[in-house]
């Protein structure tokens, strides 16, 4: 069972759910009516529907027609009717309010939601801040950064597999996280 889903994040954690949360990224525009190829982080290419709103480069846009060719989605949006201004979106982010998400099932994150907690294990040893997620393919990799030792600049990193049984319990809102280490993780 996957633990977390989307690259999607925010500034700093533990942001309100009223921000913005970055779902693809335009690779290129594709035929001459304005229509942009997107990478969608979640993988769904069918996440958007004609009605639906993006903001990029701080702007919002109606999505007018959409479809899918190959692992992109094909979007256009309203007033955006050439390659020309189509262009101007090339290699944009495009993000949505985060309430618009759809709800995860229990026990499934938004990567965005859980980096910065701080983590401990569940005897209580402080292991330092989630700083990062690793998707492998198999199963995510959490690196928690610890605090830095006197004169170093960076913690310790301790790389965690997300594995069924690690994530013993999660709160978004004061941003801590309990893990069960695996053997031979420290």
């Amino acid at each position: 069972m996957a633990m977390t889903d989307s690259n999607s994040q925010p500034d700093t954690p533990g942001e309100e759910l009223n921000e913005l949360v970055v779902v693809g990224r335009v690779r290129r525009p594709t035929g001459i009516k304005g229509a942009l190829l997107v990478e969608i982080y979640s993988g769904i290419t069918d996440r958007f529907v004609v009605g639906d709103s993006v903001i990029a480069d701080g702007k919002e846009y109606e999505i007018v027609e959409t479809g899918k060719s190959g692992d992109s989605a094909k979007l256009r949006f309203d007033n955006i009717d050439s390659i020309e201004k189509a262009d101007r979106f090339r290699d944009l982010e495009l993000s949505v309010p985060a309430e618009e998400l759809p709800e995860n099932p229990p026990g499934v994150y938004y990567h965005y939601e859980i980096l910065g907690s701080d983590v401990t294990t569940v005897d209580g040893q402080h292991l330092g801040t989630l700083t990062e997620i690793l998707e492998t393919g198999s199963n995510d990799v959490f690196i928690i950064t610890g605090k830095p030792a006197p004169g170093k600049k960076k913690g310790d990193e301790i790389l965690v597999p997300v594995l069924e049984g690690v994530i013993v319990d999660v709160d978004k809102k004061a941003a801590t996280m309990k893990i069960d280490l695996p053997d031979g993780i420290l």
